[in-house]
């Protein structure tokens, strides 16, 4: 799919998230195929021949900040409406059961979460109760933690992949000579050089720049 059609359909989403007002159905792998997604931008990126100096380079950059800043927007927007949910359930508002059945499995347990500690810190400073929040509940805290919070069995959810990036284990700081257009580090990020900064970068970034005359490897005695 072109990442136009891709950002059209995030972003005919997040118009619609935005008109209605209401928690709506999203696809379950909405988060995923987005971080697929962009690591095959990636991909595409490296795979391409001196990415620093080509225009290609710049769009995929510029295609995955779009995508990375549409899909937050969404978690945003989503995040905000499951908090006046919860809310609402905490003041005995009637809250339609329907919008709990839009969440994905990682917001429900998020909403679970967020409305028993609201409830408990209520007891505590309104009610005056002594719960999780004070003397002996402290400890309960943290008991409550290393159990991963059976009651609301956050484990049938699982958790998100950890980015791995193989072999970017040293870095080098860098003398830049000359102004440098955004680009993908090995590490995932994007970096914007003056001419004139010190930096640490990748060094198989490092190296690419040195290679151009555009960096000065700064090579410091241990």
């Amino acid at each position: 799919m072109m990442v136009a059609d891709i950002l059209q359909k995030l972003r005919q989403m997040l118009l619609d998230m935005q008109h209605s007002g209401r928690l709506s159905h999203i696809e379950p792998g909405l988060y995923e195929n987005a971080r697929a997604y962009i690591e095959k931008l990636k991909e595409d990126y490296y795979s391409l021949e001196n990415p620093l100096e080509n225009r290609e380079g710049s769009l995929i950059i510029e295609a995955i900040g779009s995508v990375n800043d549409t899909v937050q927007e969404i978690f945003s927007i989503r995040t905000r409406q499951i908090l006046d949910l919860a809310f609402q359930q905490i003041e005995g508002e009637y809250a339609d059961k329907e919008e709990t059945r839009k969440m994905l499995p990682e917001e429900r347990v998020m909403f679970k979460r967020i409305v028993e500690a609201i409830e408990e810190c209520r007891e505590t400073l309104v009610q005056g109760e002594v719960n999780l929040f004070t003397g002996d509940g402290a400890a309960a805290v943290e008991v409550t933690d290393e159990a991963g919070y059976e009651e609301i069995e956050p484990s049938a959810v699982s958790p998100p992949p950890v980015p791995q990036h193989s072999g970017l284990t040293s870095y080098a700081l860098v003398h830049v000579r000359s102004d440098v257009e955004s680009f993908m580090g090995l590490d995932g990020r994007t970096y914007v050089l003056k001419d004139g900064d010190i930096v640490t970068i990748p060094e198989k970034n490092a190296e690419l720049l040195c290679e151009h005359n555009i960096g000065l490897n700064i090579r410091l005695n241990k």
